[in-house]
């Protein structure tokens, strides 16, 4: 592996409730990431699954050195709530949390809460509260903020961390709004990245230069040989007429990667030999797909990495069988 990549894996997430005992396979999972060498996992949000902080304590509970990538929708709780939690979790473990900012792009979800804000909003007020969070984590006096959406007059929450234990700030997307969260509070920008030609004009050339780490977010079908790894891609998939009318859907959607990746599976399910969009088109997943011989994959990423690339967060990797495949193409990415 690459000595300049940072890998973290996806922690898998049920609905509420549980149909099943989940807490010995997330365990587990915690454990295999961990010996594998990945430096955290990153935990979902939305309305349906289990609380991402109580998951991020299995998480804590069960490694040494893994690092939850907590997902964290400012409208879930206020700042000084935020600031505790972290603290807790990071004083009980001696362990950093990194935090991936999300604002909403699932308009059913907003609507159910009450969100009034549109999508530049959100990321206005996101800005706000990283800012006002970050100061309760590296403050020792009361503080004080009356600016936009909160107000505190001298809160003393006692959740000063040290500096080395302070979170890392993750932002996905790539619109305007999302640029200048990045810019302003941010240490890692994320996307689910376009083929690798279109990526170095859209996202790495805005950017590289800007002080901020890049990531990437997609998933990977590896096996031995390209033949292997089609047929197992491809194994029970079918994108039907509904599918199909979901992601030309999207082509609208407020969110900017959302509208690129529905662009690309529109345009082709396949890009460059080895880019799929065939899971995202169905709907079983976010993020683009690099399928081919444990060699094409690797090549493939090395473009992202020379690029800038330093962060990749992998979908779907969670049993032995599934690191192992990772595994390979990983290790050629340092040949």
């Amino acid at each position: 592996m690459s000595s300049h990549l940072e890998v973290i894996g996806t922690a898998t997430v049920p609905w509420l409730p549980p149909t099943h005992d989940f807490r010995p396979g997330l365990a587990a999972l915690a454990r295999r990431a961990e010996d594998n060498g990945f430096t955290g996992l990153l935990v979902f949000y939305d309305h349906m699954v289990l609380d991402p902080w109580a998951v991020a304590g299995v998480l804590l509970q069960e490694t040494t050195t893994l690092v939850p990538l907590v997902a964290m929708q400012p409208y879930t709780m206020p700042p000084f709530t935020a600031a505790k939690t972290i603290a807790s979790l990071t004083s009980l473990y001696h362990r950093r949390i990194d935090l991936n900012i999300v604002t909403g792009a699932a308009p059913e979800e907003l609507h159910q809460i009450g969100e009034s804000l549109d999508h530049d909003g959100r990321y206005e007020r996101a800005v706000e509260y990283v800012t006002l969070v970050r100061r309760l984590l590296s403050s020792g006096g009361p503080v004080t903020w009356d600016s936009g959406h909160y107000q505190y007059r001298n809160l003393r929450t006692n959740t000063r961390l040290p500096e080395h234990l302070l979170p890392r700030i993750f932002v996905p997307g790539s619109s305007a709004a999302g640029r200048d969260l990045v810019d302003s509070v941010g240490h890692v920008a994320i996307t689910h990245p376009e083929p690798v030609d279109r990526f170095a004009e859209s996202f790495a050339a805005t950017h590289n230069g800007s002080g901020v780490s890049m990531g990437i977010r997609v998933g990977m079908v590896a096996r031995p040989t390209d033949e292997e790894a089609w047929a197992f891609a491809l194994d029970g998939h079918q994108v039907d007429r509904a599918s199909r009318l979901r992601t030309l859907l999207k082509r609208e959607s407020e969110s900017d990667w959302n509208r690129r990746l529905a662009l690309l599976a529109s345009e082709a399910d396949v890009h460059d030999e080895v880019y799929w969009t065939g899971l995202y088109s169905t709907g079983r997943t976010g993020a683009p797909l690099l399928v081919g011989s444990y060699d094409q994959v690797a090549r493939y990423l090395g473009r992202y990495l020379a690029l800038g690339v330093t962060k990749l967060l992998l979908t779907r990797v969670d049993s032995e069988h599934d690191f192992h495949h990772t595994n390979a193409v990983l290790t050629r990415l340092g040949n």
